[in-house]
């Protein structure tokens, strides 16, 4: 029976990870200051890049940097407290306690430091989030990449962007140019955002070219060829953003 509901939860995207694995889990995601969200036991709660970060996994506590304004709910040493931890590929979530309060004054001119101290969660639930996180490009916002053939210094057209993620984008192209698209090839992208997304210049790699909901276009999707580590920290924010954000 026990072999049956591990294969019925990872089938439901959630895996335990035995006591052996948090601790490997934990000193992972304090080497990488993983982003960490906390709510009150019984709440489900996810990665929340106003709200914490693991500083250090030290004997058997976490040493957690709190990296936003004021906590929005009380943290008392005592109270349980449920903490989601984020990784690339989803976040780990179990049942921790509020050990104590810290302080500590950084750099002469810096602001001060606040922190807490919290158990080690005797297990840690994975949470799984789709390989990669796609972001919908507003239209009010309009944003065009410029696609470049190298040697050619002029771009060979400005396409709209219809989506961005970690891995590649969308753009929307005339279907009189489409034939310059093939699967493979090679070309420089730059582009300009106006929000909280980075603007880039990189080499990306055509991967499929479909059809395109507007008349006479086609939707080319791209590959970065390099990883994007600033633009990827960007989208998984505003993904945890908007993933914790209240229904309206």
């Amino acid at each position: 029976m026990r072999v049956w509901f591990k294969n019925i939860a990872s089938m439901l995207g959630v895996e335990d990870a035995d006591e052996r694995s948090v601790r490997e889990i934990l000193g992972a995601a304090a080497q990488r200051s993983a982003i960490v969200g906390l709510s009150p036991s019984g709440i489900d709660v996810c990665p929340d890049p106003d709200c914490c970060m693991i500083d250090a996994v030290k004997g058997d506590t976490i040493s957690l940097v709190w990296i936003g304004g004021t906590p929005r709910v009380e943290i008392a040493p005592g109270a349980g407290f449920q903490i989601a931890i984020a990784t690339s590929r989803g976040f780990h979530r179990g049942e921790t306690t509020i050990l104590s309060r810290w302080t500590e004054q950084g750099a002469p001119g810096s602001r001060r430091r606040l922190g807490f101290l919290v158990s080690i969660p005797p297990t840690l639930t994975h949470v799984q989030r789709r390989n990669s996180h796609r972001v919908p490009v507003a239209f009010d916002l309009a944003p065009v990449a410029q696609l470049f053939a190298p040697p050619l210094a002029d771009p060979i057209c400005k396409a709209p962007i219809v989506d961005l993620s970690d891995i590649g984008l969308r753009v929307r192209v005339p279907s009189a140019l489409a034939e310059q698209f093939v699967s493979g090839q090679q070309f420089v992208v730059r582009a300009n955002f106006v929000t909280a997304i980075p603007s880039f210049k990189t080499t990306v790699e055509v991967v499929r070219i479909a059809a395109s909901k507007a008349q006479d276009s086609r939707v080319v999707g791209l590959r970065f060829t390099e990883s994007m580590e600033e633009l990827t920290r960007a989208i998984r924010a505003l993904d945890l953003r908007r993933s914790t954000r209240p229904a309206a």
